[in-house]
């Protein structure tokens, strides 16, 4: 911390010192390099150079120091881009930085530079060069820009004082009061409030004469610093302006003026710590916080038989104005800064009233399309309107062919799907993808260790039984006659006729199980073409349930149509149109996906009952469409992709553009 205080108090004498050569009467060639050597120091920057114009009204050097250290010398180019941003400085007259990562201007050297205008009786006639190191943190760099601002304007003022005339105070009042009325006029121009802010910060501290003047606004309850001379935006997590804003409002919330020239102990003591915090940080050595309050109402109705109260005046903002090398303050800027205070204070509130008008965005933008209006732009927006008036209504009168969109494929009218006949696994394919194969021609083997099991239990326990019926009957013949025997013999019988009841429907089950065995080897329904792609990939050694679709076969001599699929949402149009041409067979015109420039003609055929679901567009319903066999290629292809659109009659053209806009509205907005 004493490293830090040690570095700052250093800056604030290296200021002073400058301060003081400013007020002397020496050369100026003597004064711009002492003036050097001191800026240098204090930021610690590589170099700096002073440029002036010369008597052709052109930019030369004129001081330096350390500038052979950089790469100026060096780069043949450098000249001409110097000069390049020389004079964008001298025509905006602010000051500003370059660092060689974020700008797209060409550099003269690898170090950020810091420009800052010099002025002679308020006329730009050099500028102040600071090649600072380009490692330079970023949150240092505004502090820089200020200080260096800040010294430019004792030079600015030594150069006044050499080519200051010896004039009376009666020529300078004129003078003050015209300035004075021109800043007026800039800060009243404007109602947006950071615009106001950024007037006040930048003229107003030219005005009043003081290093740096910010300005803070209220914004409901809570004080935000809205302009910091010689800044073009405001950080607001920056220490300097966490710790300014919290002096500002601890001095706004009071009502009262503070001014700091060194002591403190006349002030409240929440303002003294707040003002402690923001002396270190910013080594000013003066201060004063003027706050502004919203202006009386010119005209103010009062009821005459009421007591007149106390007005009680409402706080919009605050002036900060600092000195960084002198703790007392100027001539005239205490003065000047209570006298521009209030006409900030009636600029700010009119910008917040102005931005606080119900539905303000609107109003101007209705404003703007009247002022678009004036002169011969009415004749333009009358014509505009009636185009529009006519285009709407072609869009409404018009009518025009309404077609549902479907994307489909080209298969044969007779094509069967081969089932798993029992659960089991796919254990040898016999045909290929695309093979042609003949009615009850085995495809593929499904192996059942279950079904087989129960087969050969069955065969079994049938050659068991009958074994046993055998047995009864040979036992039946060998007793002999006799009431003795009978109950013997009624005994076998019954166990005969059991055994043989049992033959039989083990007889019965053997059947059932070997036509199920025999049906493990799934045979084609049709004559036709396998059209499952990658059979082997698919089903080889997979375990597959009873009913699952396995193969597909189709004939491709019986015909061809066209299954389309058409959104579900779609359907609603398509059977309108069915009904109102009385007819289910709307025509469809279709292209093949492979030959898109030929279009060909079909008619709808049947549309499935039922509901499918589709990736890419959700519920969809399958609609067959019949077609010319001579519009097909010579060797159709199953599968083929076709784009087909189906005709649901006539409706407006604006509805055939922007019906899905419509619908849309009409399902999710309409209440």
């Amino acid at each position: 911390m004493s490293n830090v205080q040690e570095v700052r108090d250093r800056i604030i004498q290296l200021a002073r010192e400058i301060e003081d050569h400013s007020k002397q009467n020496i050369p100026p060639k003597t004064f711009f390099q002492e003036f050097l050597k001191r800026v240098v120091a204090a930021v610690g920057a590589r170099a700096g150079a002073v440029w002036l114009r010369n008597g052709a009204n052109r930019l030369e050097l004129f001081s330096e120091l350390g500038l052979a250290s950089t790469t100026f010398n060096e780069n043949p180019g450098a000249m001409a881009s110097n000069q390049k941003l020389l004079i964008e400085v001298i025509s905006n007259g602010q000051a500003c930085t370059y660092h060689p990562s974020e700008t797209s201007e060409e550099l003269p050297t690898d170090d950020m530079l810091v420009l800052a205008a010099l002025q002679q009786n308020k006329e730009v006639v050099g500028v102040v060069e600071i090649f600072q190191r380009r490692d330079t943190p970023p949150q240092a760099r505004p502090g820089f820009l200020q200080f260096v601002e800040q010294m430019t304007g004792y030079a600015c003022r030594f150069l006044d004082r050499q080519a200051a005339p010896k004039v009376d105070s009666q020529i300078s009042v004129p003078k003050v009061a015209e300035e004075f009325e021109q800043f007026i006029l800039q800060l009243h121009r404007s109602l947006d409030v950071r615009e106001v802010a950024v007037t006040t910060a930048n003229d107003g501290r030219l005005l009043v004469g003081c290093d740096r003047l910010s300005v803070a606004v209220l914004d409901g309850r809570k004080t935000v610093i809205r302009a910091v001379s010689g800044q073009e935006s405001v950080n607001h997590r920056a220490n300097l302006i966490r710790r300014m804003t919290t002096l500002a409002d601890k001095v706004i919330s009071s009502g009262e003026q503070m001014l700091y020239t060194g002591k403190v102990d006349h002030l409240a003591p929440q303002v003294e710590k707040a003002l402690g915090d923001y002396v270190q940080e910013s080594g000013s050595r003066m201060v004063i916080v003027i706050p502004f309050f919203e202006p009386d109402p010119i005209v103010e109705k009062q009821d005459e038989r009421a007591r007149p109260k106390e007005k009680v005046r409402k706080p919009i903002g605050g002036l900060i104005i600092e000195q960084m090398a002198e703790s007392q303050p100027k001539t005239g800027v205490v003065e000047k800064s209570e006298l521009i205070a209030d006409h900030v204070a009636s600029a700010v509130f009119n910008a917040k009233s102005y931005h606080r008008i119900f539905l303000m965005p609107l109003w101007r933008g209705i404003g703007r399309c009247l002022r678009f209006l004036e002169g011969r732009n009415g004749l333009k927006a009358l014509l505009i309107l009636l185009a529009l008036i006519g285009a709407g209504t072609a869009l409404v009168l018009i009518p025009y062919d309404y077609r549902v969109e479907g994307q489909g494929r080209l298969v044969p009218i007779v094509q069967k799907d081969v089932f798993a006949p029992w659960d089991g696994e796919v254990v040898e394919i016999l045909v290929q993808s695309g093979e042609r194969v003949k009615a009850g021609q085995t495809l593929l083997k499904i192996r059942n260790p279950d079904m087989n099991q129960q087969l050969t239990a069955a065969l079994g326990e049938l050659d068991s039984k009958r074994a046993l019926r055998a047995s009864l009957s040979a036992e039946h013949s060998r007793i002999p006659g006799g009431s003795d025997n009978e109950a013997r013999k009624t005994e076998i019988e019954g166990r005969y006729w059991q055994t043989a009841a049992e033959i039989e429907s083990l007889e019965q089950q053997i059947k059932i199980l070997t036509e199920r065995v025999a049906q493990l080897e799934v045979k084609s329904p049709i004559d036709g073409l396998v059209a499952t792609f990658q059979i082997e990939q698919l089903l080889l050694n997979r375990p597959v349930k009873r009913g699952e679709v396995l193969l597909e076969v189709k004939d491709d001599s019986s015909g061809w149509q066209l299954e389309l699929e058409v959104e579900e949402k779609r359907m609603g149009h398509f059977v309108d149109a069915q009904k109102a041409a009385k007819k289910p067979n709307l025509p469809v015109e279709y292209v093949l996906v492979t030959d898109s420039e030929k279009k060909f003609q079909g008619e709808v055929i049947k549309v499935d009952t039922r509901t499918n679901s589709s990736q890419e567009s959700g519920s969809v319903v399958v609609v067959h469409s019949s077609l010319n066999v001579e519009d097909l290629p010579r060797d159709p292809r199953i599968g083929a992709e076709v784009r087909a659109k189906i005709n649901c009659g006539k409706k407006s053209l604006g509805y055939v553009l922007f019906g899905d806009v419509y619908e849309f509205i009409q399902k999710y907005l309409w209440l």
